[in-house]
């Protein structure tokens, strides 16, 4: 059984937790994508079919999670929480559910969340309630329990585990010169297995795109093997390499950044939205 599909559809309506992105206008948006949620009844449409969300063969549909201990794995719930209410089309699986119709019913905000921004939000979204407690948000409104939610989900540490040590591979053959690659036969095949394995799984990741995330694995998957490939141009091959060093760079310091105190993520608005449901 998936995360999110697995089980039979159900029927009613489906109390569970989501996060938001929350932008500097108040506005209540989804984690991959730009389309903000309403005040009342939001809609998921399908992005690359005419069929209505969720499909049993697709990803699409409004995620939320079943278990407080599911919606811990993400990390915007650290930052934002919300109780929402989901019905029509509802699939369920083993971390939570994914939705054709939902509702915001509360909203909580971390503590260090500036006051303007949870006025805006307010305003923004007159029939939610906000709480300043989470743990008193939850009490006022319970999950759904369903039984094929896992109540201790856990992530794979080996597989994370295999991904790191096979990506730390790959960086160190990248970072050799080439005549130390070819004095060595081990050296040497390791290389070009790399190189073959690291492409074969970006084509993969790039045609088989659904959402962001795909395509921002597609993008990591190219930058590792333009890093494997730099070898090859001496010392123009650094060029190759930068690519990969920036995005390191600002990957550290964008999580450092984070961890400043009184640190709330807010997202820059733009000047139109769309929204999922009708605005209110």
């Amino acid at each position: 059984m998936q995360p999110f599909a697995g089980a039979e559809p159900l029927v009613g309506e489906v109390i569970a937790l989501r996060t938001f992105r929350v932008e500097e206008s108040g506005l209540l948006l989804p984690l991959y994508s730009e389309q903000c949620w309403s005040n009342d009844t939001n809609t998921a449409a399908c992005p690359r079919a005419s069929h209505e969300a969720p499909a049993d063969d697709c990803d699409c549909g409004f995620y939320a999670y079943g278990t407080p201990q599911a919606a811990a794995q993400n990390r915007g719930m650290r930052h934002v929480q919300a109780v929402v209410s989901c019905w029509g089309g509802v699939v369920a699986g083993t971390q939570g559910i994914r939705a054709q119709h939902a509702r915001i019913d509360a909203l909580w905000l971390h503590p260090v969340a500036p006051e303007w921004l949870r006025k805006r939000v307010a305003a923004r979204y007159p029939l939610v309630r906000l709480y300043d407690d989470v743990e008193q948000m939850r009490a006022a409104h319970p999950l759904s329990v369903l039984p094929s939610y896992d109540p201790a989900p856990t992530r794979n540490h080996r597989a994370w585990a295999g991904v790191l040590a096979g990506s730390a591979v790959g960086l160190a053959l990248g970072a050799l010169p080439l005549d130390v690659l070819r004095s060595s036969p081990a050296l040497w095949t390791a290389w070009l297995a790399a190189i073959g394995i690291a492409g074969a799984v970006t084509l993969w990741l790039a045609l088989g795109a659904r959402f962001p995330g795909h395509f921002v694995a597609a993008a990591i998957g190219f930058g590792l093997v333009s890093w494997l490939l730099a070898p090859l141009f001496g010392l123009a091959g650094w060029l190759l390499r930068m690519p990969v060093l920036r995005g390191v760079l600002v990957a550290t310091g964008t999580y450092l950044w984070s961890l400043r105190p009184r640190h709330f993520p807010v997202v820059v608005p733009k000047r139109e939205r769309v929204y999922y449901g009708a605005r209110a």
